[in-house]
C-alpha cells in the first residue's frame, strides 16, 4: 500500500506543474487523469463481451448522458456534475468487488486513479455541493443492480461498461469547458 501511495504521489507531481499553468478548476490535471482513468478501465478486462452488452437490457435504467445534462450550464455546473459522477464511481468501485475476474492490481490502479481525481477539486468547491438528481438516481439503480446481481461477475462487466461511456463523456465535457476558457480574452 504505500508503494501505491507513493506511485500516486509522482503522479500529481509530474501533472501538477501543467496543472498550475492553465490556473483554471485544473482542468489539463483532471483531462489526464480521466484518460488514465479510462485506459485503466480498459486494462482490467480488455474488450467487453458483446453478450454483457445484450445483457445491459437487465440493469432497467436509461444510459446517463453527461453530455445533454450538462449543455447549456456554466462552466462550474458542469464541472460539478463532472465531481459528482466521479464520486459516485469511487461509490461503486469500492463495493464488493469479490466475484470479478479481474486481475486486481489491475483493479486497484483504477481505484487510485478514481481517488486522483475525485481529489482533483478546487478547495472549498464542496461548499455548494452539486444535487443533480439524475445521476444520483443513475448510480443509485447500478448500486441496486449490483446488489440484485449478487455482484456477480456478469454484473461487474455492465457496469463497466457503463463506466466507461461516462468517462468518455466527461472526457468530452472537460474538453468542452476547456475550449470556452480558452476563449475567454
Amino acid at each position: 500500500m504505500a508503494l501505491a501511495s507513493i506511485w500516486r504521489c509522482c503522479i500529481v507531481l509530474v501533472l501538477l506543474p501543467g496543472t498550475l499553468s492553465l490556473g483554471c478548476e485544473k482542468l489539463q490535471l483532471q483531462q489526464v487523469l480521466n484518460t488514465g482513468t479510462l485506459s485503466k478501465l480498459n486494462e482490467i478486462g480488455g474488450r467487453i463481451p458483446r453478450q454483457r452488452v445484450r445483457e445491459r437490457l437487465s440493469l432497467k435504467t436509461k444510459p446517463l448522458n453527461l453530455v445533454k445534462l450538462s449543455e447549456g450550464l456554466q462552466s462550474q455546473d458542469r464541472i460539478q456534475i463532472v465531481h459528482q459522477t466521479l464520486r459516485h464511481l469511487t461509490k461503486i468501485y469500492s463495493m464488493n468487488l469479490g466475484s470479478v475476474t479481474w486481475p486486481r492490481d489491475k483493479v486497484e490502479n483504477f481505484r487510485l486513479f478514481l481517488e486522483l481525481e475525485e481529489c482533483d477539486k478546487k478547495p472549498g468547491s464542496d461548499s455548494r455541493p452539486s444535487r443533480n438528481a439524475s445521476i444520483h438516481k443513475y448510480f443509485k439503480k447500478l448500486r441496486k443492480f449490483l446488489k440484485q446481481k449478487r455482484f456477480s461477475n456478469c454484473a461487474w462487466e455492465i457496469i463497466r461498461a457503463e463506466t466507461r461511456a461516462r468517462l468518455q463523456q466527461i472526457l468530452f465535457i472537460t474538453a468542452k469547458i476547456r475550449r470556452e476558457i480558452q476563449d475567454i480574452p
